[in-house]
C-alpha cells in the first residue's frame, strides 16, 4: 500500500505537465489571435486592466494550486467593447492578479493560462454570434453564452487541476465546488453588460462605475459557490443568502447615487461647454455665416467660435481635441480662454495661433498622458473682403465657388505639443459666392457600414453640388450627405461644420 508522501511525489509531475500544457496552449491561442486580429492599443484597455487586476473576485481555494482570481467582468466588457485580443490580455492581467495571494510560479502560470483559454474560447463564439458594429442589444444574449462557455472551460480545467492534487475523480471535484457556481458567473456577465453600457455613454470615465457591480459579484460567489463548498445546512444558506442580500441592495443603492451624482456633474458640465459656444450667430456686413455640431456623447472636444479682433475683422474658429468626452472639453475650454486672450486688433492668426500654442504647451507640460488639439484659424477682413487663414495639424479649410473647390491647407503643426512653433498664413481674396468651410474629421472620418471613410473628396463634392443654394440649405444638405453615407452606422466622433459665404 503506497504512503500518501509516495502518492503526492507521482501527482506533482502530473500537476506540472498539466500545467504547462495549458501554458503553452494559451501561448499558441494568444499568438494566434495577436496574428489575425493585431495588437491594438488604447486608454480603455489599460482602464480595462486596472480594473482587471484589482478586482478582488474569488472563485474557491484550490489545493495545489490556490487562489484563482477570475475577474471575467473586466474581461467580458473588454470584449464587447474592444474585441478579443483585448479581452485576452486582460484575462492575461486577471490570471496574474493572483500574485498577491500567491508567490508560487506554478500556480501563477496555471491561472494566467486558464484565464487567457478560456477567454479565447468564449471569445471566439462570441464574435461570430454578434455581426460588425452590433448595437448594445444585440450583445446581450451572445455575452450571457459567452459566459456559461467561459465558465464551463474554466471550471473543467481547475477541476482537473484539483483532481491531480487530491486524486479524486475530476467530476466529482467539479459538482463539489461548481455545480452552483454559473448564478455567480451570469451575475457577472450582467454588471459586465452595465459597464458596456455606461461606457457607451461616458466613455473610459463610465467605467468607474462598474466596480461596485464587480464587489457585489464576489458575494455572489460567496452565495453560490463557498457555501456550497463548505456544505452548510439549508437554513443557514437561507440566512446567509438574506445578509448578502441585504449587502448587495446597499450597493446597489451606493451605486445608484454615485450614478445620480456623476449624471449631475456631467450634466452641469455639459452646459458650461454649451455657455462657452457662441450664443448666436453674429451680423457681419458682406458675410452670412451657419453651423452646426454634433457631439459622439453629452460633451466632446469639438469647438467652434466667432471671435471680433477689435479693429472690424473677426476670427472663424474651428478647432479639435485628441479625444473625447470631459478630458477632451477640458482642454478645449483652456484654449478657448486662451484664444480669445490672444486675439487683439492688427494681429494675423498665426501669430494667435502660435500665443495659444506657447500658453497651452505651457499648461499641458508634465501631464502623463498626451494632449494637444488641431485648429483652424479664419480671420476676414470685410473692408478686403478677404480672407487670412492659419492651421495647426487641422484638415483643410475648403472653399467653393464657381471655379470648384480648392483646398487650404494647414502648414502648421498641432497645438500645445511644444511651444515656439509657428504658423504659416494664406491670403486669400474670395468673390461673391463663395463658400468657405471649416470642419473637423468627425465629417471626413464618419464610416458607411462596410467601414469605408467619407473622406474629402466626398465632402469637396457635397459642397459643390449645393454651395449656389441658400447657405442654410447647403449645410443641411452637406450634414444630410454624411448621415445618409453612414447610413445605420453609429458616429465614431465629435462633428463640427462652419459655412461662410461672400454676399
Amino acid at each position: 500500500m503506497h504512503s500518501v508522501g509516495e502518492t503526492a511525489g507521482r501527482q506533482r509531475p502530473a500537476v506540472s505537465f498539466y500545467v504547462g500544457g495549458f501554458a503553452v496552449a494559451a501561448s499558441l491561442c494568444f499568438a494566434w489571435v495577436s496574428y489575425r486580429d493585431g495588437m491594438p492599443l488604447s486608454w480603455a484597455l489599460l482602464v480595462f486592466a486596472i480594473l482587471a487586476a484589482v478586482a478582488d473576485v474569488r472563485e474557491v481555494r484550490l489545493p495545489g494550486v490556490g487562489h484563482v482570481g477570475m475577474s471575467f467582468v473586466p474581461v467580458l466588457a473588454a470584449l464587447a467593447i474592444l474585441g478579443l485580443w483585448p479581452a485576452m490580455v486582460v484575462a492575461a492581467v486577471s490570471g496574474a492578479a493572483d500574485i498577491g495571494v500567491t508567490k508560487d510560479p506554478q500556480k501563477i502560470v496555471f491561472d494566467i493560462a486558464n484565464c487567457v483559454l478560456s477567454t479565447f474560447v468564449a471569445g471566439l463564439v462570441y464574435v461570430e454570434l454578434v455581426p460588425a458594429g452590433a448595437g448594445f442589444v444585440e450583445m446581450v444574449i451572445p455575452a450571457f453564452l459567452a459566459t456559461a462557455l467561459d465558465f464551463l472551460v474554466s471550471t473543467v480545467g481547475v477541476a482537473g487541476v484539483i483532481a491531480l492534487s487530491t486524486g479524486d475523480g475530476p467530476v466529482a471535484v467539479w459538482r463539489k465546488n461548481y455545480q452552483w457556481a454559473l448564478p455567480g458567473y451570469l451575475a457577472g456577465a450582467t454588471f459586465a453588460l452595465l459597464a458596456v453600457w455606461l461606457y457607451g455613454l461616458l466613455g473610459v470615465a463610465g467605467l468607474v462605475l462598474a466596480v461596485p457591480p464587480v464587489v457585489f459579484i464576489y458575494y455572489s460567489y460567496e452565495v453560490y459557490v463557498s457555501r456550497a463548498r463548505d456544505r452548510v445546512s439549508f437554513d443557514a444558506e437561507r440566512d446567509s443568502f438574506q445578509e448578502e442580500l441585504t449587502k448587495s441592495t446597499e450597493l446597489h443603492e451606493e451605486l445608484r447615487s454615485a450614478q445620480l451624482k456623476v449624471a449631475a456633474e456631467i450634466e452641469r458640465a455639459r452646459r458650461i461647454q454649451a455657455d462657452l459656444l457662441p450664443t448666436a450667430t453674429p451680423d457681419l456686413q458682406g458675410l452670412r455665416l451657419a453651423q452646426r455640431m454634433e457631439f459622439l456623447g453629452e460633451m466632446g472636444g469639438d469647438y467652434y467660435d466667432y471671435i471680433p479682433f477689435g479693429d472690424g475683422r473677426i476670427g472663424i474658429v474651428c478647432g479639435d481635441v485628441m479625444g473625447k468626452g470631459l478630458a477632451a472639453a477640458l482642454i478645449m475650454a483652456m484654449a478657448r480662454s486662451l484664444l480669445h486672450t490672444a486675439i487683439a486688433p492688427d494681429k494675423g492668426p498665426g501669430e494667435v495661433l502660435a500665443e495659444v500654442n506657447d500658453g497651452l504647451a505651457r499648461d499641458l507640460e508634465g501631464q502623463r498622458l498626451p494632449y494637444f488639439l488641431t485648429m483652424a484659424l479664419a480671420v476676414y477682413d470685410p473692408q478686403r473682403r478677404s480672407l487670412a487663414i492659419a492651421g495647426g495639424g487641422h484638415n483643410p479649410v475648403l472653399i467653393a465657388g464657381t471655379g470648384g473647390v480648392r483646398q487650404v491647407p494647414s502648414r502648421g503643426a498641432a497645438l500645445g505639443v511644444r511651444t515656439g512653433l509657428q504658423f504659416p498664413e494664406d491670403e486669400i481674396e474670395l468673390s461673391a459666392g463663395d463658400t468657405v468651410a471649416l470642419y473637423t474629421d468627425g465629417l471626413t472620418e464618419a464610416r458607411d457600414p462596410e467601414g469605408r471613410l467619407f473622406g474629402l473628396e466626398r465632402l469637396e463634392s457635397a459642397l459643390e453640388r449645393c454651395h449656389r443654394r441658400p447657405l442654410d440649405e447647403t449645410l443641411a444638405s452637406v450634414w444630410g450627405d454624411v448621415a445618409a453615407f453612414r447610413a445605420a452606422s453609429s458616429p465614431g466622433d465629435d462633428a463640427t461644420l462652419l459655412l461662410a459665404r461672400l454676399a
